[in-house]
């Protein structure tokens, strides 16, 4: 009966904390976002409800990106709270060990871990999806788009007026397979067709292979060429980086997308990376919980929150080089994908474990 009251307490509590301070950081990105914005569209015509909007389309993804941090910061004031207001001797009045009253908050925040990745992830992902697309209307430099489909790769690109939409089978290496170049002038004519069995986009300027060339004034007679020179503003590895955006891609949509990257020979490996990030990031919430339980049990600072403010920013700021330093190490594939991912999590959690240890003497 106690433990179910406590655990019903510690819920409202902990949630009541996070909803605040997850408040008090989106209000603060969305005023940091709206400069940016406000920025982006000083020389356009638009209303100032515009880069309102487009803020509160972009700060959701950003607050799912700071959520560890968040729940770290939401576990110290926690665990703190208990400590100042001494509703933590009380329950340990009642025979409740300090594993128990930390591990309560650590499985909520597993829950909502969970809850987050697939549920709430989703939403962000549409979000930017259309924050992506009104930002494109607007931007009259974004000359050079391209999308993955499961009818092949289509590039959008613009030389001297002149738009060229380009359609290929699939990317292999340094090749594009099967490709159609399709040429319009400013006025949107079309100028002429250009089919090849493969194209060397190793530079910005095409090498195409079995090439014939049709053109709108001559009767459909093809003009052929077994190597033919094609100048665009795409390489290989500018066009990879169209595609590294995954932020509008949701848990649900992966495997979909992964299969049309393998169907089309695109590299898999960022969006393996994202896959493993969204199955370890319930684990990484829980082990900011479980790291703040254990910090603020062992250590006591006297007379106000200035100490532990200051330990929040230091613990973040560790971990995130910790992360970014794995990320580093499986980028260059000194360790596996899936090692780069779990690290953090695995270092945290055997960190965690050896604080609790300690606890449970005291």
């Amino acid at each position: 009966m106690i433990l179910n009251t406590l655990r019903r307490y510690i819920f409202y509590k902990f949630s009541k904390i996070l909803i605040n301070i997850t408040l008090i950081f989106f209000t603060l990105g969305i005023i940091l976002n709206l400069f940016e914005e406000i920025n982006f569209f000083k020389d356009l015509n638009v209303s100032f409800i515009m880069p309102i909007a487009l803020s509160f389309l972009k700060v959701p993804s950003i607050i799912y990106n700071i959520f560890p941090f968040i729940f770290l910061i939401s576990s110290i004031v926690l665990f703190l709270s208990l400590i100042q207001s001494e509703e933590m001797n009380a329950i340990k009045i009642t025979g409740i060990s300090n594993f128990r009253i930390i591990i309560f908050p650590t499985i909520i925040a597993l829950i909502f871990g969970a809850i987050i990745a697939l549920g709430f992830s989703t939403i962000t992902a549409k979000l930017t999806h259309k924050y992506l697309d009104i930002k494109n209307s607007y931007t009259e430099k974004n000359n050079f788009l391209a999308a993955l489909t499961e009818n092949g790769i289509w590039i959008k690109d613009v030389i001297n007026e002149n738009k060229n939409i380009i359609r290929a089978r699939r990317l292999k290496g340094n090749s594009l397979k099967e490709l159609t170049i399709y040429q319009f002038n400013k006025d949107n004519e079309n100028i002429s067709r250009i089919e090849s069995s493969s194209a060397d986009i190793s530079k910005k300027e095409w090498k195409l292979h079995d090439v014939k060339i049709y053109f709108q004034n001559e009767n459909n007679e093809p003009n052929t060429f077994k190597e033919y020179y094609f100048f665009t503003n795409f390489d290989v590895i500018g066009l990879k980086s169209l595609f590294s955006d995954l932020e509008s891609i949701s848990f649900w949509e992966m495997k979909k997308l992964k299969e049309n990257y393998i169907n089309l020979g695109y590299s898999t490996k960022e969006l393996d990376s994202k896959f493993q990030k969204s199955l370890s990031y319930p684990f990484f919430l829980m082990s900011m919980t479980l790291l703040a339980g254990v910090v603020v049990m062992n250590i006591r600072f006297k007379g106000s929150y200035t100490g532990y403010i200051f330990l929040s920013v230091f613990l973040s700021v560790l971990i995130f080089y910790l992360s970014d330093f794995s990320k580093a190490l499986g980028e260059t594939e000194k360790i596996s994908l899936i090692m780069s991912v779990w690290t953090p999590v695995i270092t945290v959690f055997i960190f965690s474990s050896i604080g609790m240890i300690y606890i449970n003497e005291k």
